[in-house]
């Protein structure tokens, strides 16, 4: 019988509240500093993390042809949350959300498909990475929320992989935006991101494999 893991959501809340905690001394070692992470961004999250659960148990890959309209949830829920009023409140970004995922011309869902149907060989931490920042270099695929989403969708490669999921610490904080700041501003298709994305991807392959937590990942 095949194991099924999951997130272990109770450690991952530990985790995001103590970088909530440190975030002023984790800004000061940054590129660029970041918000601070909000009471309704850590329950966003932990919402997040729950509905990767939730295509775990399912075995739904949000990057197949026919499912990928649950990337786009996790991509509501780090946003909006799941409280049907504030679904309503913003059901005009979230439209705009939808028109972009699908047909912007320059990058939309079907390139990351694509990227990740062609290197299906790869480890796991390799194809989480490379999906990662495809979705967060110029132009990103959603309007906002780049990076949780992408952090979601991270972890959902690597569990369904049996292996732990990312999940933002004061250790790896800065491991993480980082890089993240470097993709961001990389314009794809660019003489310069020819040479720049790929070794961004190859080291932060690396950086997910080193980082991994088994504390974060119990079987189904």
């Amino acid at each position: 019988m095949t194991i099924i893991y999951q997130v272990d959501i109770e450690n991952v809340e530990a985790l995001l509240r103590a970088v909530q905690r440190n975030f002023d001394k984790i800004n000061e070692t940054l590129f660029m500093r970041r918000e601070p992470l909000e009471d309704f961004i850590v329950e966003n999250m932990l919402a997040g993390y729950e509905y990767v659960n939730y295509l775990l148990r399912k075995r739904i890959n949000p990057l197949r042809r026919a499912e990928v309209e649950h990337l786009l949830e996790l991509n509501h829920i780090v946003l909006c949350g799941t409280d049907p009023k504030m679904r309503e409140d913003y059901s005009k970004h979230i439209e705009a959300t939808i028109e972009r995922f699908y047909s912007q011309k320059t990058f939309s869902i079907k390139h990351i498909r694509k990227w990740h149907d062609n290197h299906k060989k790869d480890t796991p931490w390799k194809r989480a990475a490379g999906v990662y920042i495809l979705g967060i270099s110029v132009p990103q695929l959603f309007w906002e929320g780049n990076h949780r989403t992408g952090a979601l969708l991270m972890s959902h490669i690597m569990v369904s992989d049996s292996k732990p999921p990312f999940v933002l610490t004061v250790d790896n904080a800065k491991g993480y935006f980082n890089p993240s700041t470097l993709a961001k501003m990389t314009k794809k298709g660019s003489v310069k991101s020819m040479f720049k994305l790929p070794k961004i991807k190859k080291n932060f392959a690396k950086f997910l494999q080193a980082q991994g937590n088994p504390e974060l990942i119990s079987e189904l």
